[in-house]
C-alpha cells in the first residue's frame, strides 16, 4: 500500500469516527434551544385566532391539523373518539380545528372521516408554530393551558379525554 491510500484510509476512519461522534452527540445529548420541550414552550402563550370564541366556555380544544398530514391522518380516530367523548359529556368542550388547509377542504375531510368539530378555521398558526397535529387545550382567556404536540400515545389520549370529560384542565 502506498503512502497515499495510507493516508486516504486514515483520513476516512477519521472523518467516520467524526461523523459517527456527532450523530451521538446529537441523538442522545442534545436538549431544545431553550431546555423545554415545544408543548411546554407553548403553554401560557395567547392564541389570536379569528373566529374562536374562548369565553363560551371554560376550557376550548382547538386541534391543529391538515388534511396532508400523515399524523393528523393516522389520529382520525382518536378525534372521533374525543368527539364521542365530548357529547357523552355534561360539560360541552368546544372542538375547534385549524389549519392551513382552505376551511371547505378540511370540512370535506373530517366528513369523510366521520368527525364532527364545532367549527374549521383557517390560519396558518404563525404565533404558536405550524406542526401539524398539535392539540392546545386553551382557557376562557384565550390563553393555552397545555398542548400536545405530534401524533399522541395512548397516555397522552388519555390526558386530552380526560380533559374533555371534566370540561377542564
Amino acid at each position: 500500500m502506498t503512502k497515499l491510500e495510507t493516508a486516504t484510509h486514515v483520513a476516512v476512519i477519521a472523518l467516520c469516527c467524526l461523523a459517527g461522534g456527532l450523530l451521538i452527540e446529537q441523538r442522545f445529548f442534545s436538549t431544545a434551544d431553550d431546555g423545554e420541550s415545544p408543548s411546554r414552550s407553548l403553554v401560557g402563550r395567547e392564541v389570536k385566532l379569528p373566529g374562536a370564541d374562548w369565553q363560551s366556555a371554560p376550557v376550548s380544544i382547538l386541534l391543529q391539523i391538515s388534511s396532508t398530514c400523515d399524523y393528523c391522518n393516522e389520529s382520525m380516530p382518536f378525534y372521533k373518539q374525543l368527539m364521542a367523548t365530548r357529547e357523552a359529556q355534561g360539560a360541552k368542550v368546544p372542538v375547534i380545528v385549524v389549519s392551513h388547509d382552505a376551511v371547505d377542504v378540511m370540512r370535506k375531510h373530517l366528513a369523510d372521516q366521520q368527525v364532527a368539530v364545532d367549527k374549521v378555521l383557517h390560519s396558518r398558526m404563525d404565533q404558536l408554530g405550524t406542526m401539524t397535529p398539535t392539540i392546545y387545550v386553551v382557557d376562557s382567556n384565550g390563553r393555552v393551558k397545555r398542548a400536545f404536540v405530534g401524533e399522541l400515545d395512548a397516555s397522552g389520549e388519555k390526558q386530552v379525554l380526560s380533559i374533555v370529560e371534566r370540561g377542564r384542565v
